[in-house]
């Protein structure tokens, strides 16, 4: 948390924002397969709702996890949840009318932690990965005796083929 403000807070009414708009998208979407269903709604019109759903809950996931990143960081500092306004302890929604809220909304920066706080990918491997060969013999039995004395040529090019086939391996004409 950077100059005092309470990144966790606004990340946290950020979610619940997100949490009933996604739920919004997903009472859309199971109306819209309902309709799919019955042909009154087309294809096109079906999957919007389903890609609206989709972005909605990714987003959703997405901020979620900043918000658990967010805890730890604010856990592992021992620093107190203050209100962003006021400087007191947040006990609901802020009065300061953000207007982040949204999927859009919070993508940006909302002055949380500094960038020492947050997570950092591992490096890339140096070394190329190295796999050691195995050889493997699989056996491989044909059961010869049973179709060894069904055998019938092609009525098309006279080639010999099992009695059971439909079709000939060579010309490819039914039988």
């Amino acid at each position: 948390m950077s100059f005092g403000v309470d990144a966790l807070g606004g990340l946290s009414e950020k979610l619940k924002q997100l949490l009933n708009e996604t739920q919004e998208h997903y009472e859309l979407l199971v109306e819209a397969t309902q309709l799919y269903k019955k042909g009154k709604v087309n294809e096109k019109q079906f999957f919007t709702k389903i890609a609206e759903y989709l972005v909605a809950s990714s987003a959703l996931n997405f901020l979620s996890a900043r918000v658990i990143l967010e805890m730890k960081a604010t856990i592992s500092k021992g620093t107190s949840i203050k209100s962003p306004t006021t400087g007191g302890p947040s006990y609901g929604p802020s009065s300061s009318g953000s207007s982040g809220f949204g999927i859009g909304g919070f993508v940006g920066d909302s002055g949380s932690s500094p960038s020492s706080d947050r997570y950092v990918l591992p490096e890339p491997q140096l070394t190329e990965p190295t796999f050691k060969p195995v050889d493997m013999n699989i056996p491989r039995t044909i059961n010869t005796s049973i179709n060894a004395n069904k055998i019938k040529n092609c009525r098309g090019c006279g080639a010999q083929i099992t009695s059971e086939s439909k079709f000939c391996k060579r010309c490819g004409n039914s039988q």
